[in-house]
C-alpha cells in the first residue's frame, strides 16, 4: 500500500513542519517534536507519556494534546523527519528523471545523507513489526517512504516488492550507521545499497 504524494502537506503537518500553518502553531509543534528528540537522546528510548514530552517542550499538556492526539503521534512525527529530509534532498538533486538507474542511485545517496542526519536517534524508535507488514497496513511513515521509492523501483527490472524488501534491509538507519562508523563514505554506502537491490533474486515458488 502506498500514498498519493499530493498528501505531503498532511505528512509535513504531522511532522510539525506544514508551511500553511500559523507560525506560532508550527513553532509549538516543532518544539514538541524536538522534545521527543531530546528525550530519546537522554534516555535512549521513546517517551511513554505525552505529558513528559509537553514538560520537556515547555508547554502545557493541554497544548500538547491540541497538536497531537497521543504520544505515539508525536513520536511518529519525529520519525517522519528522516524520510521527509530524504525527500527534500532528492527534490533538490533533481528528483526522478528518465534515467531510472541514475534516479535510484541519487535517491539512495539522499537517503543515506538523511540517515546520517537523523538516524542516530531514530534507531531507538524502531517498530516491532516488519517493514512489509507496516507497508501493507499503510503506516504513514512507511507509506510516505514507499510512495517515494516504489516508482523508482518500478522503472527497474525485477520484482518491486522484493527489491523494496532488499532496499529496506540494506538501507536501515542502523546498518547505514554501522557502515559509516566503519569509515564508509555516503557515496560508497549508497552504491552498496543500489548494487544490493539490483542483485535481488527472483521469488521462488513454494
Amino acid at each position: 500500500m502506498s500514498i498519493d504524494l499530493n498528501d505531503c502537506d498532511d505528512l509535513a503537518a504531522l511532522a510539525g513542519r506544514a508551511p500553511s500553518e500559523r507560525a506560532d502553531t508550527r513553532r509549538t509543534r516543532e518544539r514538541l517534536v524536538r522534545a521527543v528528540q531530546a528525550w530519546v537522546h537522554e534516555h535512549g528510548a521513546p517517551p511513554i507519556r505525552l505529558t513528559d514530552v509537553a514538560s520537556l517542550a515547555g508547554v502545557s499538556t493541554a497544548t500538547a494534546y491540541r497538536h497531537f492526539a497521543s504520544v505515539d503521534d508525536v513520536i511518529q512525527a519525529f520519525v517522519l523527519q528522516l524520510p521527509l529530509r530524504a525527500a527534500e534532498l532528492f527534490d533538490l538533486s533533481g528528483g526522478a528523471t528518465n534515467d531510472a538507474l541514475g534516479s535510484f542511485c541519487r535517491w539512495n545517496e539522499c537517503w543515506i545523507e538523511a540517515c546520517l542526519e537523523h538516524g542516530p536517534l531514530a534507531v531507538h524508535l524502531r517498530s516491532s513489526q516488519g517493514f512489509l507488514q507496516r507497508r501493507h497496513e499503510g503506516e504513514p511513515v512507511i507509506a510516505f517512504a514507499c510512495a517515494l521509492i516504489e516508482p523508482l523501483l518500478d522503472a527497474l527490472d525485477g520484482d518491486t516488492t522484493l527489491m523494496l524488501f532488499t532496499w529496506n534491509v540494506t538501507s536501515d538507519p542502523r546498518e547505514v550507521l554501522d557502515l559509516h562508523q566503519m569509515g564508509w563514505e555516503t557515496t560508497a554506502i549508497a552504491d552498496f545499497v543500489t548494487r544490493s537491490v539490483l542483485a535481488t533474486p527472483p521469488a521462488t515458488s513454494s
